[in-house]
């Protein structure tokens, strides 16, 4: 068995002032190591802006990362834990403290921290202050006050996007597994096979898949574990019944079969002074490709051989 969890990355914004020599602006990852190094520096810190949706839900990356609404909202908190009299301002599009996360919402409202909604449209625009020294000024429109709004910001907190790894392409080719659209792994169903591939044997689990929280991951591995156990527990493992066979005396050894093969169960072998196909049965999974394209008939598959589909074909036209 295969299980892929070769996790995801965060994106590098490259906007807002990020990697611009300004140290006061930073993701939300570095926030939480900076805060872990040592919460004393930012007791003394004023005003902090978190601007989230950085390269989410636009033209690069159209999904939602998922994970960034409830990240800001949980260290919001605790920086006015750290400091009560800070003024934490999230800058959003939509806020998504998903399942009980609402309370991490329900407790930064409690809190006394601000939520300001924007449009893609009309995105924050951060600059350097130029009469606080220091200071981040960062204008904002408020759509519930129908006002533009200026801060003046010690802190710039960045959600930037979550994407998936740059080989993920070269490792679906290698296995043969699907991605989606924004080149995540996608399973085989969302709902009947959650963790499976089409391939047997190959099961995906974390942010391999999608964007989602840390429990939600380590469900998702435990249930990738459990389908990988249904067959390495098993003395023996049974193969689909209508698999592929080739007729050794005609085959041209093409190599067609080879290539349409989505499993890797065909392979061309040497025989009898000539090249053949040969299919792994283990492999099989029983689809027809390797019969659709063989030129010379060699491939056909048990159960749906060309003399049975024409027979039951002439069967139901003959009821019509």
């Amino acid at each position: 068995v295969i299980l892929i969890a070769t996790g995801a990355n965060e994106t590098r914004p490259k906007e807002y002032l990020y990697g611009d020599g300004e140290p006061g602006v930073m993701t939300q990852l570095e926030l939480e190591d900076a805060l872990e190094e040592g919460e004393a520096a930012y007791k003394k810190v004023k005003d902090v802006v978190m601007i989230q949706c950085v390269g989410s839900r636009d033209d690069e990356h159209r999904y939602c990362s998922r994970v960034c609404c409830t990240q800001a909202v949980k260290n919001a908190i605790r920086l006015k834990e750290i400091n009560p009299k800070m003024n934490v301002f999230i800058l959003y599009r939509d806020i998504r403290t998903y399942g009980f996360y609402e309370e991490y919402y329900q407790k930064a409202r409690a809190l006394g921290i601000i939520f300001i909604r924007y449009d893609e449209d009309a995105k924050p625009v951060v600059e350097r202050g130029e009469e606080d020294a220091g200071k981040i000024t960062v204008r904002v429109k408020d759509h519930v006050l129908a006002a533009d709004l200026e801060i003046k910001a010690d802190r710039i907190i960045l959600a930037p996007a979550m994407v998936p790894q740059e080989d993920a392409s070269v490792l679906s080719q290698m296995l043969k597994i699907p991605l989606n659209e924004d080149n995540f792994f996608m399973e085989a169903h969302v709902k009947l096979r959650p963790v499976d591939f089409s391939a047997e044997g190959i099961f995906l689990a974390g942010l391999a898949h999608s964007p989602k929280m840390a429990d939600e991951t380590i469900s998702q591995a435990k249930a990738a574990a459990e389908r990988a156990c249904t067959i390495i527990s098993s003395d023996e493992y049974l193969s689909v019944a209508n698999v592929a066979s080739v007729d050794a005396d005609i085959c041209a050894g093409c190599g067609m079969c080879v290539a349409a093969c989505p499993y890797d169960a065909p392979g061309l072998v040497w025989r009898g002074g000539r090249q053949i196909s040969v299919i792994n049965t283990a492999l099989c999974k029983g689809c027809g490709s390797c019969s659709a394209v063989c030129p010379s008939g060699a491939s056909q598959q048990l159960g749906f051989k060309d003399e049975q589909t024409l027979e039951m074909l002439g069967q139901a036209l003959g009821l019509l």
